[in-house]
């Protein structure tokens, strides 16, 4: 069918037509339309969700990763994503893993520690001791070779952590692997440190933990596992039940030495610091030389330290140091007391020569006056008078201090008694 211009007419036209005058049809449009932009903008809010789902955070103590396609994302030192916020591709194009670097700690209890029964918890060590006199069961019971050849238990504490995160997910990725690891390596190295060191400073906890760290390190370095050693602790040591009391006896001994002589170290610091000050050392090194020169007969040696020592003494010092305590206390009482001799025989000197000068010229008079002057030294303080008959001797004595206080006590009961007798 044609029309008068000679051109078809377009079906589309009729069909839409049609349906504008169809209410059924229109509604159908409508809920089409509808239908279609709810789904244009759902497809929209997914597409922003996935594309912003690559946002993640990283935490204070721990680290992130990025991989895209199996490769780390970034360059030979920038790989590694500290605290903050970053955004990621999508998964399955990128994948973010995170990694603990806090320090994780590994108790070794059992590796070389004796077994413990269910009856054995919560007993002490004697106890336990008591209950294990036989041999060791080295199916059962952990121990330790040392240098001589005796046998040590020792329980340790070992702290660890991820150093390198990415050879640490290149070739470990598993904490349980990591721990393992850290134990045997760590196990490796004490077992090797204990092994150069005698039995007794084992037991005395004089073992290098850092050599035994060390070996561990480097076992870790070795194989590129992102792991290393912080710290090793010795927790406990003891020796094997059969020998412990005999160990703790040497121990015990050996403490009450050690505690002797620190005694002993302070008393001799206490004593030559009382004796000599602060020089106390020096002026006992030079004493000390003075009497091996001459033990050995070298006189002139003793005679130039002789010659020192009384200079020393003399200054009271010593290569700057001051002497004091009790040699400088008789240092100086001495000088005092010399000073005081000296000007007591010089007044006496000057007493007798003016006296002398004097009896020259009047002999009697001096006589009689030097006889007063000690007769009145000899009777000053409580005389008492002694009188006899007329025609007698009169004598002045000192009283006896003895016949006095008898003459006293016989005066106060006489004023006991008379006063009963009122």
């Amino acid at each position: 069918m044609t029309t008068g211009s000679g051109q078809l007419p377009d079906p589309g036209e009729g069909l839409e037509s049609e349906i504008r005058l169809d209410p059924a049809g229109q509604a159908l449009a409508e809920a089409l339309r509808l239908s279609f932009g709810i789904l244009r903008l759902l497809l929209v809010g997914l597409l922003v969700a996935y594309v912003f789902s690559g946002l993640f955070s990283v935490g204070s103590n721990e680290v992130a990763l990025r991989l895209r396609f199996g490769d780390y994302v970034g360059a030979a030192g920038q790989q590694v994503l500290d605290q903050g916020t970053y955004l990621a591709a999508p998964f399955p194009i990128e994948q973010v893993i995170t990694i603990d670097t806090r320090p994780q700690t590994i108790q070794l209890e059992r590796e070389f520690w004796y077994e413990r029964g269910p009856g054995e918890q919560g007993r002490t060590r004697a106890e336990i001791r008591r209950s294990r006199s036989g041999p060791l069961d080295p199916t059962r019971d952990g121990s330790l070779l040392t240098a001589d050849l005796n046998i040590v238990h020792a329980r340790w504490t070992v702290t660890y952590r991820i150093a390198d995160p990415v050879a640490y997910l290149t070739n470990v990725g598993d904490p349980d692997l990591a721990r393992e690891l850290v134990r045997c390596t760590i196990a490796q190295g004490i077992v090797h440190t204990v092994a150069r060191t005698p039995a007794d400073e084992v037991l005395r906890a004089s073992i290098n933990r850092d050599a035994a760290a060390g070996i561990a390190r480097a076992r870790l370095a070795e194989m590129e596992t992102g792991l290393t050693i912080d710290q090793l602790a010795l927790d406990e040591v003891a020796a094997p039940a059969s020998v412990a009391e005999s160990v703790e006896a040497v121990t015990t001994a050996e403490t009450g030495r050690s505690q002797r002589i620190v005694a002993a170290e302070q008393e001799r610091a206490r004593i030559l610091g009382e004796t000599a000050g602060q020089a106390s050392d020096k002026l006992l090194a030079l004493i000390e030389s003075y009497e091996r020169a001459w033990a050995v007969g070298s006189m002139s040696e003793a005679e130039a330290l002789g010659k020192e020592i009384d200079t020393v003494l003399g200054m009271l010092q010593i290569d700057g140091l001051q002497i004091g305590g009790e040699v400088a206390r008789r240092i100086n009482a001495a000088k005092t007391y010399r000073s005081r001799v000296v000007e007591e025989v010089r007044a006496d000197r000057e007493d007798f020569v003016r006296l002398l000068s004097e009896y020259r010229q009047h002999p009697r008079l001096v006589r009689s006056s030097l006889w007063e002057a000690c007769r009145a030294k000899i009777f000053t303080g409580d005389v008492e008078t002694f009188y006899t008959t007329p025609g007698q001797l009169e004598l002045e004595l000192n009283r006896d201090p003895a016949v006095q206080k008898e003459r006293q006590q016989r005066q106060m009961q006489g004023g006991q008694s008379g006063g009963r007798g009122r």
